[in-house]
């Protein structure tokens, strides 16, 4: 596979500005990250405030590990391009825990009137997660990227150097 020293360049500066878009989009996830996060926590202080310090603390969490069951399950599956392996994350909400039974929404240890402002918060961090995946994704593009890069510069240094031999 011998490729001409203008493609190499060519898809080096194809890759390169791939690179540049995906860490741009990466940043973007990551303020619209850090404000729905803020907001999460804005709306956490309201709730502790409407309903008091006391109704909504660490206190409400059940005690026993078997009875808390994660809502969202993530999910790992690997994309093979160009030979190299791809991570790609997913994130599904669950209904029901293991045994079948269905799992019981965090949100309701702390009363059957939550206030609003705590239904927001866990809307927020929920929220978050999703954007958590997609950053992760972005960044294995971005070391896919990369990876594809180095080989190419590793390529353009080797036909590089054995046209100057040749002459």
């Amino acid at each position: 596979m011998h490729e001409s020293i203008d493609d190499i360049c060519k898809a080096i500066d194809t890759n390169l500005l791939r690179n540049l878009e995906l860490m741009e989009e990466k940043i973007n996830i990551n303020i619209q990250m850090e404000r729905t996060l803020r907001d999460g926590y804005i709306e956490l202080a309201k709730a502790k405030y409407i309903h008091g310090k006391e109704n909504i603390s660490i206190l409400q969490v059940p005690v026993d590990v078997e009875s808390v069951h994660t809502l969202f399950q993530l999910e790992t599956k690997l994309n093979e391009k160009t030979g190299k392996i791809i991570p790609n994350f997913d994130i599904s909400l669950n209904k029901f825990n293991s045994s079948g039974n269905e799992i019981q929404d965090p949100i309701e240890w702390f009363g059957i009137l939550v206030p609003k402002s705590l239904r927001f918060a866990q809307k927020r961090f929920q929220e978050s997660l999703y954007l958590i995946v997609r950053a992760a994704n972005l960044q294995a593009e971005i070391t896919s990227v990369i990876d594809k890069l180095q080989s190419l510069y590793f390529l353009k240094h080797n036909s590089c150097s054995t046209n100057v031999n040749n002459k």
